[in-house]
């Protein structure tokens, strides 16, 4: 299965490089996790990611070991292996003993090509509500079933749907409406998971003066929503094309504005190990 492939020579274990070479992670326990995205050899919002992590294990018993030696971690992975581009994952599990398992690792990944961030990628709705929407922890069950979902419908992404019919996030991803007036929604804080890059967008848009309103768009009222974009690690800003049958427009002004911005910030937003 996909969730338990990892790319490169070398992983890292609690401080110790090993080879890959049939080594699986066990993505069926309880993980703690982030995903990073290395460009140019470079790490992307890395303290956002940190302090996401050290929120997440809040409560689960599991000790944060601290900054520094998780990115002592990461810099060994860096090191032993030949990507300058890609997606590491790095992790926190309970162990029996008082410190967590530390793990980190290249995982695959699927980056848009400059096709879909020109004409907009479809996406296909998918009922399903996270049980701590605000914690980032692996459900195995979960991520199969979506992948599944994806290449059987043959879309980039899936959004969730809650049972009052309305679309709250995507499933490694964050949804963004811009309606006539030029206002953006996004769904509120408390009812998802809530990205770093979708924490960046909204800077950007506060920065430009758009309006932006945290509300929960409906199935039905789609046909109202002028642009759909969906952010994250991968996507960065990605437009929307289509979300089962309803058509959006990939070319909005605004939407096309909050993408260069994003774009300008990665590059000061880069950190060498």
């Amino acid at each position: 299965m996909i969730t338990g492939k990892i790319l490169g020579k070398r992983y890292v274990v609690n401080g110790i490089s090993a080879d890959v070479s049939g080594y699986v992670p066990d993505m069926s326990a309880d993980i703690y996790y982030e995903v990073i995205r290395l460009i140019d050899g470079k790490l992307l919002f890395l303290s956002d990611h940190l302090e996401r992590l050290r929120q997440s294990i809040t409560g689960s018993g599991i000790v944060y070991p601290g900054n520094r030696l998780i990115i002592e971690n990461l810099s060994l992975l860096v090191k032993d292996n030949p990507f300058r581009e890609g997606n590491i994952r790095f992790c926190l599990q309970q162990s029996n003993g008082n410190d967590a398992i530390l793990q980190c690792y290249f995982i695959p990944y699927f980056y848009p090509d400059a096709d879909m961030y020109d004409n907009g990628v479809k996406l296909a709705v998918y009922p399903h509500i996270r049980p701590n929407p605000g914690i980032k922890k692996w459900d195995n069950q979960f991520r199969n079933a979506v992948f599944r979902y994806i290449q059987e419908h043959n879309v980039y992404e899936v959004v969730l749907v809650n049972q009052l019919n309305q679309i709250t996030e995507g499933s490694r991803s964050n949804v963004f409406f811009i309606d006539q007036d030029g206002s953006l929604f996004t769904t509120p804080d408390k009812s998802i998971l809530a990205g770093i890059t979708r924490k960046y967008v909204l800077e950007i848009a506060a920065k430009e003066g758009f309006p932006v309103r945290e509300k929960t768009i409906s199935l039905d009222s789609l046909d109202r929503v002028v642009s759909v974009f969906i952010s994250g690690t991968s996507p960065k800003v990605l437009p929307v094309k289509q979300i089962d049958t309803v058509s959006f427009d990939v070319k909005h002004p605004i939407l096309r504005l909050l993408m260069n911005e994003f774009d300008n910030l990665v590059l000061n937003n880069l950190k060498w190990l």
